[in-house]
């Protein structure tokens, strides 16, 4: 049986979906930003019928039935949520697909070209995570992880973002917003906690100094002025004092006030 697809190979030429795969393989651990993968049992989509290659380019023509090594500049594999919408994309520059047919009516492909965001280690584990979850992600779910995963956790919250950008800025709740900072052991927990304080369970509110100051100027949820109440400040004093100064710096220059409770 057929693994169930959690990701869509998507022509930016041709402004379709192409092929859906379940995780591809080699992908997350690409080392280069010119790389190939593979994605065994995908599956065709209407996208990549031989015909819709533009006139005269790739993918049009007497010989491109097979579709073996049809370039596209530009191709996005988008990561799918558990329903099948698209919920963040990596883009593909300059990119050739190679397909393979197989008796079971699916294709194995291989995939090369640029990699415009190269992927963290272990990020396919946090969208299948995100995917199990199906929409109802609990709150504190990165809380458990490893740093390196919760450096994971954060790229993906960051693509998701990205994919959504710009959201707009919320009204603040009463009371302002609530971090519990009880799982703030490392410096990407300290960015895990505050996406989630500010934009629910996968929320994304920087995963630096930089890209924090970033979101506090729009575009990624709350703008200041707002309250923020921090839980547990004692364990980030104490587990990454120097970074959460910074951060407390970051938030009070905008306009935020911030209250231990």
């Amino acid at each position: 049986m057929a693994q169930a697809p959690g990701y869509v190979l998507h022509s930016e030429d041709l402004e379709a979906d192409l092929y859906a795969l379940p995780a591809p393989e080699g992908f997350f651990e690409a080392e280069e930003e010119y790389a190939t993968f593979r994605a065994p049992g995908a599956v065709r989509l209407p996208g990549s019928a031989p015909d819709a290659g533009p006139d005269g380019g790739p993918g049009s023509g007497p010989d491109s039935g097979s579709r073996s090594g049809r370039e596209h500049e530009s191709l996005q594999l988008r990561v799918l949520d558990a329903d099948g919408g698209p919920v963040a994309a990596y883009t593909i520059g300059e990119a050739r697909i190679e397909e393979e047919d197989r008796p079971d009516g699916l294709v194995d492909l291989r995939v090369t070209g640029w990699l415009w965001d190269l992927p963290r280690p272990g990020t396919d584990r946090i969208w299948a995570l995100w995917r199990q979850a199906g929409g109802t992600l609990p709150p504190g779910a990165w809380a458990p992880l490893d740093t390196e995963d919760r450096r994971a956790w954060l790229d993906a919250a960051r693509l998701r973002a990205v994919w959504r950008h710009p959201l707009p800025a919320p009204a603040a709740p009463a009371g302002g917003y609530v971090l519990d900072g009880s799982a703030v052991t490392d410096r990407p927990g300290l960015y895990c906690a505050l996406g989630e304080a500010m934009g629910g369970p996968g929320g994304y509110y920087g995963a630096s100094l930089d890209a924090l100051k970033d979101c506090l100027h729009g575009g990624f949820g709350p703008t200041a002025p707002f309250t923020l109440t921090w839980q547990d400040l004692a364990t980030a004093r104490t587990r990454v004092p120097e970074d959460l100064e910074k951060v407390l710096g970051a938030l009070r220059a905008a306009g935020v006030t911030v209250r231990p409770a």
